[in-house]
């Protein structure tokens, strides 16, 4: 390895360089090795087999190297704004070239093979090829080399990023290849899904959270009053997959003999009433407006029997009119539940953590409680038939678009064979495979035929399921009616203490937008003077008042996760703002990015403000009503 090689990874990948020094002599020394070229540059010749493969040229490794970088660019608008990954090192001619003509362009380095980044490091200088534009670099010496490089690039590049393999590689290391762009991709995908959820919901949670504080001061909260309670019983998580219409007759069946505990979840409502099945409950926590159209069959027809487990998150309108019992649960998005409540005997309150999709939250739920044995109904992620829904849902398109069958992936079935799916359905299974991995010891039988693989469960037709093991009536005839129990008793002192000091948090944050917009207003008087030195003064301040922001309360519990996308993308924009040369430039895009972002602070505290007065009113009369001794 070079000497210059060795200070650098020592000083900036000192992990890297243990690895590397760790790994002793490589295995395959002897399937790779330097050759000259014909033009007395080198390359690398890899034995594979019977074949030869050479990693560069054998002619020409330059010229072949512009030529990549060439049509890298007649593929991809690369700028300071871009962050390009480079899959394949060999010998980083396509690097050299490319940071030759783009120097302020950050970039990261993959090499999948040990014994060519051997080489590499042999054979090129690390800190003339980076520059101090090199964010990442990794080495695959195990396949979860590949997770963690990739989780820490998606953590902290904000950057469109752009990946380019070295075009030999597909063909000389195909497996590691295609193991690395298949977790790229999917990772890629979980990260823009995450994104869209967070940007699409971000107000709307705490919003939720805050009209919804009323109803949980009203009900039970079921994870805290029914913890265990469901022991040695089996529940059958029904969903609106195009499978549900197979099991109509078996799950009436089990209901009318009371030989399980049916929880439906999202339009399965609807399909199940349709047939004159109730659940035992149904459960709701998506916070969007349009969640409040899955129940308006059980409000028009207002159906008492049928009780609803609420997340305090969800869409309020879900829960206005809701004829029903109400049961809640304290979601992972709820600041304001988690800033106000606590248990009665001052302990924390439990939460159920927040999912993409109320399948995964409910079977969360389902193991809380205590059930030993869960049974996915409808559960089809994926496609079948060319239909997405089961019968009686009204407001969705049931049928798939030509479009949508183009766009579809291909995952395998609980049967083996290959079915379509989509990359939001692909999500959810994967997070109810999550959930599954943390309750090992509870039994999960899928029934959905023709349905997406679940890892960690087991596939049985529910039929079958019916005549070998639901064979006794274990349901309460009243089912959770029955269990109903007063609301949920929180501390009502606690309560008090946390409105009052949330209220001088409130004026507290009033008065920090007004001084943070001072500084901003001065800071753009001094670049406009051109007092570069005052504006670098003004910076410290205006990264205090930040500071502020972040430890106010008021901010920390509504404003902030209302504005969790655009306070992400200005922290991890204030780097690249401070390592910006040019003062003028960099005092332009300081004002206009913390400036953005304070406008839309301001705009939000102004539009939640009746919100935060309606949510006191709910506190205040909780405590008036809990200090006289009502219920």
């Amino acid at each position: 390895m070079l000497t210059d090689n060795i200070i650098f990874l020592k000083n900036n990948y000192p992990k890297l360089y243990e690895d590397i020094e760790n790994e002793g002599a490589c295995n395959h020394k002897h399937y790779i090795e330097i050759e000259n070229t014909k033009n007395n540059q080198k390359t690398i010749k890899v034995k594979k087999g019977d074949k030869d493969f050479y990693l560069h040229s054998k002619y020409d490794p330059l010229r072949e190297a512009e030529s990549i970088i060439n049509k890298l660019e007649e593929k991809e608008n690369i700028d300071e704004n871009s962050h390009v990954i480079f899959y394949g090192l060999g010998l980083g001619y396509h690097i050299d070239v490319f940071t030759q003509r783009y120097p302020n362009t950050s970039f990261s380095l993959y090499e999948p093979s040990v014994e060519v980044f051997r080489h590499f490091l042999e054979n090129v200088n690390l800190k003339k090829l980076s520059g101090d534009s090199l964010e990442i670099m990794q080495c695959e010496f195990e396949s979860k080399y590949v997770d963690i490089f990739l989780s820490i690039l998606l953590n902290k590049i904000n950057k469109k990023i752009i990946i380019t393999a070295l075009p030999i590689y597909e063909n000389v290391f195909e497996e590691q290849y295609n193991g690395f762009f298949s977790k790229f991709k999917e990772l890629i995908i979980g990260k823009r899904i995450n994104l869209h959820t967070n940007y699409a919901h971000q107000k709307r949670w705490i919003i939720n959270c805050m009209k919804n504080l009323k109803d949980i001061l009203s009900t039970p909260n079921i994870v805290s009053e029914k913890i265990g309670v469901f022991k040695d019983k089996t529940a059958i998580l029904v969903a609106a997959g195009p499978s549900l219409n197979e099991e109509i007759e078996n799950l009436r069946y089990i209901k009318d003999n009371g030989l399980a505990y049916i929880f439906s979840v999202g339009s399965a409502i609807n399909t199940l009433i349709y047939n004159n099945i109730y659940p035992h409950a149904t459960s709701a926590i998506d916070p969007s407006a349009k969640n409040q159209v899955v129940f308006e069959i059980v409000k028009e027809k207002e159906i008492t029997e049928i009780p609803i487990i609420f997340g305090s998150s969800a869409g309020y309108k879900t829960l206005e009119n809701y004829p029903g019992n109400k049961y809640h649960m304290i979601t992972s998005q709820d600041a304001i539940a988690l800033y106000y409540l606590r248990n009665d005997d001052g302990s924390v309150i439990n939460i159920v953590s927040d999912a993409p999709t109320v399948a995964a939250a409910t079977l969360q739920l389902l193991f809380i409680l205590g059930f030993d044995k869960i049974i996915l109904v409808g559960q089809n992620l994926g496609y079948r038939d060319k239909k997405r829904y089961s019968e009686g849902i009204t407001y969705h398109r049931i049928e798939l678009t030509d479009e949508e069958l183009e766009k579809g992936i291909w995952v395998k079935d609980v049967h083996g064979n290959e079915i379509l799916t989509t990359n939001g359905f692909n999500s959810m299974r994967r997070q109810i495979e999550s959930y599954i991995k943390q309750f090992p010891d509870i039994n999960v039988v899928n029934t959905t035929k023709g349905g997406a693989k679940i890892e960690g469960t087991e596939f049985k037709e529910l039929k079958d399921i019916i005549e070998s093991s639901l064979r006794e009536k274990v349901v309460d005839e009243g089912g959770l009616n029955r269990l109903k129990k007063d609301k949920t008793r929180y501390d009502k002192k606690y309560m008090l203490s946390q409105a009052k000091n949330m209220d001088k948090s409130y004026q507290s944050a009033l008065k920090i937008n007004k001084e943070y917009r001072t500084v901003l207003n001065k800071i753009e008087k001094a670049i406009n003077n051109r007092n570069y030195t005052q504006a670098q003064k003004l910076y410290i301040k205006l990264d205090k008042e930040l500071k502020r922001i972040e430890n106010n309360d008021f901010y920390k519990t509504f404003i902030l996760p209302m504005n969790r996308v655009q306070y992400k993308i200005l922290a991890d924009s204030i780097e690249n703002l401070n390592a910006e040369k040019n003062p003028r430039e960099q005092g332009e895009r300081i004002i206009k990015s913390f400036r953005n972002f304070a406008d839309i602070c301001t705009n939000d505290i102004e539009m939640i403000e009746p919100i935060y007065d309606e949510m006191k009113e709910s506190i205040n009369e909780y405590i008036k009503k809990n200090s006289l001794g009502g219920v």
